[in-house]
């Protein structure tokens, strides 16, 4: 089903719902999430911890290094179905490995000064 086929009032409330997205940014130590300003992209990156180990029986939990996972991709909706009926919800979609300008998104990178780099390469985010 496409989004000028749903009802009215449900199209209404996706697009409230889409606006309020741009609002919503984190940035911190573990992971960055931003959202373009019409609110149909997003950008999402994650710092994963490794563990270490040796021949000799020792282990860290975190002593491997990190790495940051990245996606970028497109918000839709989803049909959920409930008790009487179906409902429908903002979800990600779509994830790409290049954005339309062209800067290709890698899958990981190792420091978060390259993570932003990334964000401010593909142009629609407000870093």
């Amino acid at each position: 089903m496409k989004f000028n086929e749903l009802p009215a009032s449900t199209q209404q409330r996706l697009n409230d719902e889409r606006s309020k997205l741009s609002n919503r940014t984190i940035n911190n130590a573990y992971e960055v999430l931003l959202y373009n300003q019409s609110g149909t992209r997003f950008f999402s990156a994650r710092r994963h911890q490794s563990s270490w180990q040796d021949n000799k029986g020792n282990y860290l939990p975190f002593g491997g290094g990190s790495e940051w996972i990245i996606q970028y991709g497109r918000m839709g909706f989803a049909r959920k179905k409930q008790v009487m009926g179906y409902d429908y919800e903002l979800v990600r979609t779509e994830t790409y490995s290049k954005s339309a300008n062209g800067s290709v998104i890698p899958k990981t990178v190792k420091t978060k000064k390259e993570v932003m780099a990334v964000a401010k390469a593909i142009g629609i985010f407000e870093v």
